[in-house]
């Protein structure tokens, strides 16, 4: 009988996670497979005696092509594809495959919670899948196709059934390492794309790798070759999205104010728009229509599905707050001094 549910993994020199990402599997899973790309320290032979099923291959700068190595020759039904840095959440077990075996979808999206040292953030992302009825594609940031590169059927399954911690970018130092490492694949697979799809989807992978390697201004111009190139597109959106936050970061409120509107007639979501609008006016002083954006807010969800740590959004609001008050008190002592002034003068009152 052919398993239910494996799970696989691509690692190279993962000896410090791999541990707590094999124990997390244990029970959830029937067998883990280890695809090792070359590692230089002992992750195959830790992979090997904590139970894993390790295959040794080597890396040509093609996430996808690695992930669908690892899985050939595989009999299960189900495949669950983690990362060495993550740490799988399943409450119920048995609540998971019940699932699994209900659905008609081929793919299935979970919700994973990203650690950062910047700015912590959840997504969904396709990682359960119907072995033999998709494969992998793109060097970086890939993602399931259908065998003949159609969308797949896809499902989301609940965060209280399965989800995934990844700390791999809570280290600023690790993170702009796997950034640039990204957006020279990006620049790689750039040259190879043979359509305006595959274009505008590899120039989002690039600037979105450029912003977590630090690499702002190329991230800037990546994003404004896009948004000129492939208007209308769901990547222009998501490019205008993170141009106006890099811009706001910058301070430049004005424009960022003018890309969010543009977000706005485009269908991203209100409050989302709400909430970066209400930065950039707080940011220049309109700190009463700043508060009243924010009122209707409850949660931010970007133009791509990621969603900041809620702390974010209470943060900013109780930031708001406190400048709301501190300019009604400035402004009731401005109206005291001009009140006092004026009875010096003899003019208070003088037409009542």
């Amino acid at each position: 009988m052919s398993p239910f549910l494996e799970a696989a993994l691509i690692v190279r020199d993962e000896e410090a996670d791999l541990p707590s990402c094999l124990a997390s599997l244990a029970g959830v899973v029937d067998a883990v497979h280890v695809y090792d790309t070359g590692s230089a320290d002992g992750t195959a032979a830790l992979a090997s005696s904590l139970g894993a099923q390790v295959t040794l291959g080597r890396w040509d700068d093609d996430f996808a092509a690695a992930r669908n190595t690892a899985e050939e020759g595989w009999t299960a039904e189900w495949i669950l594809s983690v990362d060495a840095d993550h740490h799988c959440v399943v409450p119920d077990p048995a609540r998971l495959r019940a699932r699994l075996a209900a659905t008609d979808a081929d793919v299935c999206r979970i919700e994973i919670d990203n650690a950062h040292d910047e700015l912590p953030y959840t997504h969904n992302e396709a990682r359960v899948y119907r072995a033999g009825r998709v494969r992998w594609v793109g060097r970086v940031h890939e993602r399931l196709v259908t065998l003949s590169g159609e969308h797949p059927r896809t499902a989301d399954l609940p965060r209280d059934v399965i989800r995934l911690d990844h700390s791999g970018y809570a280290d600023r130092r690790r993170r702009v390492a796997k950034s640039l490492r990204n957006a020279g694949l990006a620049r790689r697979a750039l040259t190879e794309a043979t359509s305006p799809a595959q274009v505008a989807r590899t120039m989002l992978d690039l600037g979105r790798s450029l912003v977590g390697a630090g690499l702002l201004q190329d991230a800037v111009d990546t994003f404004e070759n896009l948004r000129e190139r492939f208007p209308g597109t769901p990547e222009w959106l998501q490019a205008t999205d993170f141009l106006a936050r890099l811009l706001l970061a910058a301070g430049m409120d004005d424009i960022c104010l003018g890309l969010t509107t543009q977000l706005r007639e485009a269908g991203a979501p209100k409050p989302y728009c709400d909430w970066l609008a209400a930065q950039a006016l707080a940011q220049l002083g309109d700190v009463a229509t700043a508060a009243a954006l924010l009122d209707g807010v409850t949660e931010v969800v970007d133009t791509a599905g990621r969603r900041p740590d809620p702390r974010v959004l209470a943060e900013l609001r109780e930031l708001v707050g406190r400048l709301v008050v501190g300019a009604s008190a400035a402004e009731a002592r401005l109206g005291d001094l001009a009140q006092s002034e004026l009875q010096q003068s003899g003019w208070a009152g003088a037409e009542s």
